[in-house]
C-alpha cells in the first residue's frame, strides 16, 4: 500500500475520532466499506471540478450517501471531504482509516502467500506461530496466491518479511553458483 499523504491522514484521524466520540467506529468503517466498493476515480475527478458549485457537490454527495444508505456521520464527513475537493483521496483516507482501527483493536494483519491455495491447517499452524512472537494481538491472515513464487510461503507482517520461497530458494543457489564461479 502506498503511504497515505498528510492530508489524507488528517481526514481519516478526524473521522475516527469522531466516530469514536459517537460509538459508532464500527458502523462508520463499515459504511466506508460500502462507499470504497462502489468508489470510481473517475467520478472523483468529476467532482474536483472547478466550474461545480460547492452547494450542487454537497447536495451531489449528499444523494450518493443516502442512496447507499450511509449515517449522519459518514454522510457529513463525504459533504465536507467534497466541499473541499479533496473526494480523490478516499482511497487515501479509507486505507489510513483502516488502519487506525486495526491499531486500535491491537489487530496484526499478516499476509501469508504461497504458489497454491494452503490447507487451512498450515495457515492455523503460521497464525499460532505469529502469535507467540506477537503476544497480545489479535492477528488477522490474509492469504494470498502467487503462482510465481514457485513453491513455499512468504509471510508478511507490517515491513518485514519471511522469504522461504522456492523462487527466493533458486535465487539464492543461482547467486552461490555465481559466486563460486566468478
Amino acid at each position: 500500500m502506498p503511504r497515505a499523504s498528510v492530508i489524507a491522514k488528517n481526514y481519516a484521524k478526524a473521522l475516527f475520532v469522531a466516530a469514536k466520540k459517537s460509538n459508532s467506529v464500527d458502523k462508520v468503517a463499515a459504511e466506508l466499506e460500502v462507499f470504497k466498493q462502489n468508489f470510481s476515480t473517475s467520478f472523483a475527478h468529476e467532482l474536483k471540478n472547478p466550474v461545480i458549485a460547492k452547494n450542487d457537490l454537497v447536495r451531489i454527495i449528499q444523494e450518493v450517501t443516502q442512496k447507499f444508505g450511509l449515517g449522519a456521520l459518514t454522510s457529513n464527513f463525504f459533504a465536507s471531504i467534497v466541499r473541499n475537493r479533496r473526494l480523490n483521496l478516499f482511497p487515501e483516507i479509507y486505507e489510513e482509516f483502516s488502519r487506525i482501527v486495526k491499531l486500535q483493536k491491537n489487530i496484526l494483519e499478516v499476509e501469508v502467500i504461497t504458489a497454491v491455495k494452503s490447507a487451512q491447517t498450515q495457515i492455523e499452524r503460521v497464525k499460532t506461530l505469529i502469535e507467540k512472537k506477537y503476544p497480545g494481538k489479535i492477528v488477522s491472515i490474509k492469504e494470498i496466491v502467487k503462482e510465481e513464487i514457485l513453491g513455499g510461503f512468504q509471510v508478511k507482517v507490517g515491513s518485514e518479511i519471511i522469504d522461504a520461497s522456492l523462487k527466493n530458494q533458486l535465487a539464492s543457489i543461482g547467486k552461490e553458483c555465481l559466486a563460486t564461479i566468478n
